[in-house]
């Protein structure tokens, strides 16, 4: 599963997961096929300097790790 796959399922969520998930949908340069932590990671310290959104995409990508080690 890709990243972008695991947070689109927020993307109807009132939460700061749900808005980090709006953000990425409407991202068309967003890296759809990516899976590398480090590639995901490096995109949004370039080019979402918000820190709230920092923070969600901080806690997604936690939870997108800890979903892959257990599937």
């Amino acid at each position: 599963m890709t990243f972008y796959d695991f947070i689109i399922d927020f993307v109807n969520d009132d939460t700061p997961l749900g808005q980090l998930a709006h953000f990425i949908n409407r991202d068309k340069h967003f890296p759809k096929h990516a899976t590398s932590y480090h590639e995901i990671y490096a995109y949004f310290k370039m080019n979402y300097t918000y820190n709230g959104v920092m923070t969600s995409a901080k806690r997604a990508l936690s939870l997108y790790h800890n979903n892959l080690d257990v599937n």
